[in-house]
Formats: structure tokens, C-alpha cells, sequence
């Protein structure tokens, strides 16, 4: 399965170990956006490195049959957009889970979507996936 995983960029670390966990599972990612960090500060004094950013991780979401969300203690905004992409795939069945993963400590009202399944471990969801 291809999946993308959204969170914070500050919880890149938890990004890492579970895209890991994704592909000892046997699964694909669709973009690994922890690669390259270097965005991570003054993105916005670069507006065409932003937007080539930008248009990769919507294009990887729109690639993906699962999202998996990452809810960490860090605050996030692009995870939001990127969850707002996934749950509107899935709206239309091009995306077969939008999966929000760990204690939510940021609240949107988008993480209570009726499609966005909820999970406290990146394992329990995979189980989730084997058993549907």
C-alpha cells in the first residue's frame, strides 16, 4: 500500500521511525519529506522552493491509497492541509484510510471527521488494515 504520513515538522524523528515501521511492514511512501529539512526555517524567503515543496507533498498525498496523521505534543499546520486532502479523497473512495494516530493535543474539528479513524499506535492501525 502507498501511504503518506502528515505531522508536525518538528516530529520528524516519529516520522522517521514510523515511516520504518511502514516499510518493514511492506508498505510504500509516497514522499518522505523528512529527507531534506532544510525548509524547515525561512521557507518563505524562498516562495519557489516552497511551492515546489508545497506541490510534492499535496501530489504525494493525492498518490496515496492511506494517511496516516501523526498527533504529537508539537503544533502543526501543513499536517492540517494535508489531513483536509486526504479526508477529501477519501470523501470520493480514492483514499481506502485517513488514519489519525496518538494522542490529539492540537484539536481540529477535522481529526472527528467520521472518516478519520483513530488510533493510539501506528501498529494497532496496521492491524486494523490486515483484519479489513
Amino acid at each position: 500500500m502507498k501511504i503518506y504520513i502528515a505531522a508536525p515538522l518538528a516530529a520528524a524523528p516519529v516520522v522517521q521511525q514510523t515511516r520504518d515501521l511502514l516499510i518493514a511492514a511492506g508498505h510504500e511512501i509516497t514522499y518522505d519529506w523528512t529527507r531534506d529539512m532544510s525548509f524547515v526555517e525561512g521557507f518563505a524567503t524562498d516562495p519557489e522552493k516552497s511551492a515546489q515543496l508545497a506541490t510534492m507533498m499535496i501530489s504525494a498525498v493525492l498518490r496515496a491509497d492511506a494517511v496516516v496523521v501523526l498527533a504529537t505534543e508539537h503544533d502543526g499546520r501543513g499536517m492540517f492541509v494535508e489531513l483536509g486532502v486526504a479526508l477529501a479523497q477519501a470523501e470520493g473512495g480514492r483514499v481506502c484510510s485517513v488514519a489519525v494516530v496518538g494522542p490529539i493535543r492540537h484539536e481540529s474539528v477535522f481529526f472527528h471527521h467520521p472518516l478519520a479513524q483513530r488510533y493510539e499506535r501506528v501498529d494497532e492501525w496496521l492491524l486494523d488494515l490486515a483484519t479489513t
